[in-house]
């Protein structure tokens, strides 16, 4: 189908540009969560710059209504809260942003916000029984508790269901690091793998936003995959076939393509959890998004731009295209 008008304004005008001056200061005053821990452990506490700017003024012509400045503003509050919160894990050092402190990071910054509710796994057994794939590709880090995965679910729930129009299921790929596994990254690619779980903590940053905003048209469910690709004794093997949640028998060839193993016994959870909300007489439109730095390939295919890659019904929907020019 061609474009929405929607579409079309988003796409061609400045609709949105006080929420672009505002967020773009904001971003100008941003300090990575590695130098502000820093600085207020070697700092006095009212020495500490915890941001690059003191304050920022902005001067609107008399055409704009303080109604439009109000919403702008609110909406800028909302993206850039989710926004740090995505940047704070997806650039921490390392051992900073383990899979377990990555959990209680997203835990601290969800709490009490309306609408949010948090869960985590963090039992072997359990990851081993839902979510085979991300348990065999974790079995290498096992050796440190610290480096164990653990699965982190957020929900966020309207508050007003009558206006909820869809629900979002969103799946984060969270590796805190990549070494290839047995696969191994050479020739320096490994430097900056740290940043391979940017898909989670992106999906972490929307529900946080979404909560924020208090949006009354949506409903998110989103499951969140930690671990750390770890290489040793019990690493994952290529050959080795491995069984889905969904009962799917997986070929390993490369230890490296790690980012599918993680996402989809999520996935295929959130398609149950569909199908059993159909069977229960819930008709709401829903749909699944998968968010990862699948890097190599989208390099390949788009240079230095994210990707927004539909099946065919979601390509049918225009879905790729929402979130294009969302």
């Amino acid at each position: 189908p061609p474009p929405t008008e929607d579409e079309r304004s988003h796409d061609a005008d400045f609709s949105r540009w006080i929420e672009v001056c505002i967020l773009a200061a904001l971003e100008a005053s941003y300090v990575t969560l590695v130098v502000r821990e820093h600085r207020l452990a070697t700092c006095k506490q009212d020495k500490a710059v915890v941001e690059n700017l003191e304050s920022v003024e902005f001067v609107f012509s008399h055409s704009v209504s303080q109604d439009e400045i109000n919403k702008a503003v609110k909406r800028a509050k909302a993206i850039e809260t989710g926004r740090r919160l995505a940047v704070d894990m997806g650039y921490g050092d390392p051992e900073r942003m383990t899979p377990y402190n990555c959990a209680e990071y997203i835990k601290a910054a969800v709490d009490g916000v309306q609408g949010i509710t948090y869960e985590e796994i963090k039992d072997l057994d359990v990851i081993k029984r839902e979510y085979p794939l991300l348990y065999n590709s974790a079995r290498a880090s096992f050796s440190e508790k610290k480096t164990w995965p653990c699965v982190v679910k957020l929900e966020y729930q309207s508050p007003e269901a009558a206006k909820v129009k869809e629900h979002l299921y969103l799946v984060g790929k969270g590796v805190t690091y990549d070494t290839g596994g047995i696969s191994l990254k050479i020739g320096g690619s490994m430097r900056g793998m740290s940043r391979d779980k940017l898909g989670a903590c992106g999906v972490a940053g929307f529900v946080l936003a979404t909560g924020v905003m208090q949006d009354v048209s949506v409903n998110i469910s989103c499951i969140l995959a930690f671990e750390r690709n770890s290489i040793g004794p019990n690493a994952l093997l290529p050959d080795e076939v491995i069984v889905s949640r969904a009962g799917v028998r997986v070929l390993i060839n490369d230890t490296d393509a790690e980012g599918r193993l993680v996402m989809t016994d999520p996935v295929a959870e959130c398609r149950e959890r569909i199908l059993a909300a159909r069977e229960a007489g819930n008709k709401t439109p829903a749909v699944i998004y998968t968010a990862a730095t699948l890097t190599g390939h989208v390099i390949r295919a788009y240079g230095w731009y994210g990707a927004t890659v539909a099946n065919g019904p979601a390509r049918k929907g225009r879905y790729d295209h929402r979130l294009a020019v969302s």
